[in-house]
């Protein structure tokens, strides 16, 4: 394994602490509401929304970890009944269309999040948070998965990568 390549992994193992770490967090700081809000009648402020935050950085920062543990949930209807190189090949083919469409969302989110930051975009609620708080996480978390579809693609083409264990059919 490359230099690189155990670079880009412990940034996707880094990122998955943080989002482990943020579920903790989030959960912690729901109960101390309730508990709060139960026994003396008042919340915290903007817990509600600061959850909702974290969902979206739990989201964001560990999708391409869970991707490079073939983690992600998958349909495998079509794909059970190939044959491994066909299997293979649409695996191939799959890793580079969700690649493509990682890097759009990317190229769309930077976007959006230059244009919050240059007009001032706050969210209108409990806490006035900036919008770009809540959106940076998304671009780059879309770019991590769109790098580690293109490596899973590598791996699809070059017959590393471990085809799913499902029985196929026999006619």
């Amino acid at each position: 394994m490359s230099k690189l390549e155990r670079s880009f992994d412990f940034i996707l193992n880094l990122f998955a602490g943080i989002a482990a770490v943020l579920l903790v967090v989030m959960m912690l700081a729901t109960v101390l509401k309730v508990v709060l809000r139960a026994l003396f009648n008042h919340g915290i402020l903007g817990i509600d929304q600061i959850s909702g935050t974290m969902m979206v950085y739990i989201t964001f920062l560990g999708a391409a970890w869970v991707l490079r543990r073939d983690g992600h949930v998958s349909v495998d209807i079509l794909t059970a009944n190939l044959r491994p190189q066909a299997q293979r090949m649409v695996m191939f083919v799959s890793s580079l269309i969700g690649a493509a469409v990682c890097f759009v969302l990317t190229w769309f989110g930077t976007t959006a999040v230059l244009l919050s930051l240059q007009r001032g975009i706050v969210v209108a609620a409990e806490l006035e948070i900036p919008r770009a708080v809540n959106l940076w996480v998304i671009p780059l978390g879309c770019l991590l998965l769109g790098f580690e579809f293109l490596r899973r693609a590598v791996r699809f083409r070059r017959g590393d990568a471990v085809i799913s264990d499902t029985p196929r059919l026999e006619a």
